[in-house]
């Protein structure tokens, strides 16, 4: 059976200001983006328990979906839903922003 996903209004904003700042530099790159995250979405999706458990807040699942850029997201099974909380730079103070 199909997850519900659904997005967080952070990662919503997250995904607008990635979409924003890969346009600075690429033609190419913000719609790459967009296809990788959409790809994921649809993985994850599917089989939610596929991507590793975040080793420093155990609450969250997480995948690179393009270049450094790192998903985060929870998976309620009860509900079958995909709680998409953030969208991330590798290079970010991670665990701080969670």
């Amino acid at each position: 059976m199909a997850y519900t996903v659904k997005p967080s209004t952070f990662a919503k904003r997250d995904k607008k200001n990635i979409v924003d700042y890969l346009a600075q530099y690429s033609v190419n790159a913000p719609q790459k983006f967009k296809n990788e995250l959409k790809k994921y979405i649809g993985i994850i999706g599917k089989t939610p328990n596929i991507f590793s458990i975040y080793n420093a807040n155990p609450d969250y699942r997480h995948v690179v979906v393009f270049g450094s850029y790192v998903m985060f997201y929870t998976v309620n099974e009860a509900s079958k839903m995909v709680f998409i909380y953030r969208i991330l730079h590798g290079s970010q103070n991670i665990e701080n922003i969670l």
